[in-house]
């Protein structure tokens, strides 16, 4: 019997062989491919097809995103070093010769807070934090902190923030709910998962039904992922382990397994990632 590494190693390279339409339809997947498959090394035996059949005009090799461009988990990892850096930087900033005992911590920041950022922001940072970024948080998150789904939060910044040049812009000091709400996203660190169960499991499937269309796996076999969905993820999620990426500004964040905190053991591996902000190591859980 092969191992679930092995099988996972298969999975990777099953995906790395799909055509570029199925991969525009499973990005997630697809970069997860793009960026872990170097992690193993497999038989070529097993139970997943490698080669798949695509149709004319179609390619089955290269990534379905531009060539050197980053994929949607490598932006995800970005953009959570982005904002732990913000959040660094801001905290390099603070004069604690201004702090008061009678003050709570938060008070003291929000003292010494720039908020005119807020007024004018670079379009690359606008979408980092608050265009694309806003998928970087469930949506618990949104109603926790401001009562609001994430649709409502996206059409309220877009409401608010208009194009200007290079530039988003607008007057917040018109609309100070508003400026909660960008001052949170830009600095909170309480991340969704990496990667989303739910959605892995929807690009699974996507997967399954175009090779059932190719008749290369039975009809029973999307029934079978419903069935060993978990162990699949989790096979994914090792595949991080060891991975080192290197941001914009030359820090490297590297990735890592590690096991459930659960004395049982039955507790599933859990996937950290270092990243190193102004060389400084700052370590949170990615699943």
């Amino acid at each position: 019997m092969e191992s679930k590494d092995s099988l996972v190693a298969q999975f990777l390279r099953l995906l790395k062989a799909m055509p570029a339409g199925v991969r525009e339809e499973t990005p997630v997947l697809a970069d997860i491919a793009e960026l872990c498959a170097g992690n193993f090394v497999a038989s070529s035996a097993g139970n997943l097809p490698t080669k798949v059949g695509v149709a004319s005009g179609a390619s089955s090799a290269g990534t379905s995103y531009p060539a050197g461009a980053p994929g949607l988990v490598r932006r995800r990892l970005d953009r959570r070093y982005a904002r732990i850096r913000v959040v660094y930087s801001e905290l390099s900033k603070l004069d604690f010769k201004k702090a008061k005992p009678e003050a709570g911590f938060e008070d003291f920041v929000f003292d010494q807070t720039n908020f005119d950022i807020y007024n004018k922001i670079g379009k690359d940072d606008f979408n980092t934090f608050f265009d694309e970024g806003l998928e970087d948080y469930d949506d618990s998150f949104y109603r926790n902190n401001f009562m609001m789904s994430r649709s409502a939060v996206r059409k309220a910044i877009f409401r608010w923030y208009k194009p200007a040049g290079e530039h988003y812009s607008c007057d917040t000091a018109i609309n100070p709910l508003l400026l909660g709400i960008m001052r949170t996203i830009h600095t909170s660190l309480d991340f969704a998962p990496l990667i989303r169960q739910e959605e892995a499991m929807a690009e699974c499937r996507v997967i399954i039904r175009f090779l059932q269309d190719r008749s290369t796996l039975g009809e029973d076999t999307l029934s079978e992922l419903d069935h060993n969905f978990q162990a699949l993820y989790y096979g994914l999620i090792r595949s991080f382990d060891k991975l080192a990426i290197t941001h914009s500004d030359g820090m490297v964040t590297t990735l890592s397994i590690h096991p459930g905190e659960s004395m049982s053991g039955d507790e599933p591996d859990v996937l950290y990632g270092t990243f190193h902000p102004f060389g400084k190591a700052h370590t949170i859980a990615l699943s």
